[in-house]
């Protein structure tokens, strides 16, 4: 039994918590709030007025509000032998990244980044497939909403990474766009070093959304389609139809499969050492869009 302990921004009841009390394989010790205290989302739970203190009463430790999870704070807590599950907002710089990673590999401890997407119904479906060379078409439209390039690009590669299960040998970019704006369209062509092909299309000027991976492989198509929840498999097979949705509280579901990996001794669904790697990808990437639009001037 893990002892547990969270800190949550002071806007605490518009995340949802509901459901952090049932959590098996965990006893709550502590929260601490960021601004005004809210409605405890553990009842039984100590409120502290220290952040300092919580690494210090708990296994776990579990950083809601990204004003922590920085390296000074999240070094203190790794050291004082805690497990960390992060919010997906990172203030860490890459070789802070590595840093966290080398203490957590010296004491034993591991650490999960938030990202409810990967725990999306379709993701274990799609990893699954990753067991042959393929060509993989990613697409997603997000009408008049640039200001999520981030989000998307992050979610849409590690996807694609996860399908693909290989190294980048090279990579494209291409950019619709006027210069010191937001990408109107992104193109990213990836080659992968197994001889997988991928090729990510974000479109922020269509009309409807809409978000869609299709999988090519020894004349099979698996297409999974987001907005829909719909999987379409090409010859017919069994994996074809419609899938649920993913659980109304997906922090709640991270939290739970990240302590049962750290009870068997698993490396977390989305390790700090998964997030380095996308994260350098999209920082290559952005280099390129920023030499594009450069060029446009």
């Amino acid at each position: 039994m893990l002892s547990a302990a969270i800190i949550l921004p002071g806007d605490a009841e518009m995340l949802p918590l509901n459901s952090l009390h049932s959590i098996s394989g965990v006893e709550w010790e502590g929260i601490f709030y960021t601004g005004a205290n809210q409605k405890r989302p553990i009842t039984y739970a100590s409120v502290f007025s220290y952040p300092e203190i919580l690494p210090k009463i708990c296994d776990l430790l579990i950083v809601v509000d990204p004003q922590f999870c920085n390296f000074d704070y999240l070094s203190l807590a790794i050291r004082d032998g805690c497990h960390l599950f992060l919010s997906d907002k990172l203030r860490l710089t890459i070789e802070e990244r590595r840093q966290l990673i080398h203490l957590a590999n010296e004491g034993g401890t591991y650490i999960q980044v938030q990202n409810d997407f990967l725990f999306h119904p379709f993701q274990e479906k799609i990893k699954s497939q990753s067991n042959r060379t393929c060509y993989i078409d990613a697409s997603q439209s997000a009408p008049a909403q640039p200001h999520r390039l981030n989000e998307l690009l992050l979610n849409n590669l590690l996807m694609i990474l996860r399908a693909a299960d290989s190294t980048i040998h090279k990579f494209h970019v291409f950019c619709g766009t006027v210069p010191l704006k937001p990408p109107d369209v992104l193109n990213v062509h990836i080659y992968f070093k197994n001889g997988s092909v991928a090729s990510l299309t974000l479109k922020f000027i269509e009309q409807r959304k809409s978000h869609v991976l299709s999988i090519y492989t020894g004349g099979e198509v698996t297409t999974f389609d987001f907005y829909h929840d719909k999987i379409d498999h090409y010859p017919l097979k069994e994996i074809s139809g419609v899938i649920s949705k993913s659980s109304p509280d997906p922090l709640q579901e991270q939290i739970a499969d990240f302590i049962k990996n750290i009870a068997l001794r698993n490396n977390p669904g989305f390790s700090l050492h998964d997030e380095i790697q996308v994260f350098q990808l999209m920082e290559k990437i952005r280099e390129r869009i920023e030499i594009q639009s450069f060029k446009l001037q």
